[in-house]
């Protein structure tokens, strides 16, 4: 029913209508030209493919947020850049030997005891402690 319809509408259809486009069939009569499924609604498949192409950048966000990516993406150009060139820092920006890092509960172990004798050692060590040493604020 819908080729007669269009039959009366257009008058000669399919034998006269030649087409235009793809190029590849271009002259060829209507009725005689095979194009492919993508070739006839290339506007759905370039909008498939896009839509395609928006939800795997979406979701690549979302993973990366979920797991932390943008961090991990970070340190990982801080290791490339730290094994291609290492900085040597000159001396005089060495304050300390050593950054010690404990638990409140090992204060006291930690500040009367260790922190005593590695500093009247000889040669004494330059200890860095985040109670004396760090500023609030910077």
């Amino acid at each position: 029913p819908g080729k007669q319809a269009l039959g009366r509408v257009l008058v000669d259809w399919p034998t006269e209508y030649r087409c235009h486009s793809p190029s590849h069939v271009r002259g060829q009569r209507v009725q005689d030209a095979r194009l492919s499924l993508s070739e006839c609604h290339r506007a759905a498949v370039v909008s498939a493919a896009c839509c395609a192409l928006f939800l795997l950048l979406l979701l690549t966000g979302v993973l990366c947020h979920r797991f932390h990516g943008l961090w991990y993406m970070k340190m990982m150009w801080a290791w490339l850049q730290a094994k291609r060139k290492p900085r040597k820092a000159p001396r005089r920006d060495i304050c300390y030997d050593a950054f010690v890092s404990y638990s409140e509960q090992d204060s006291y172990w930690v500040e009367n005891l260790m922190v005593q004798e590695l500093e009247h050692f000889n040669p004494p060590f330059k200890l860095c402690l985040h109670t004396p040493d760090f500023i609030p604020g910077k």
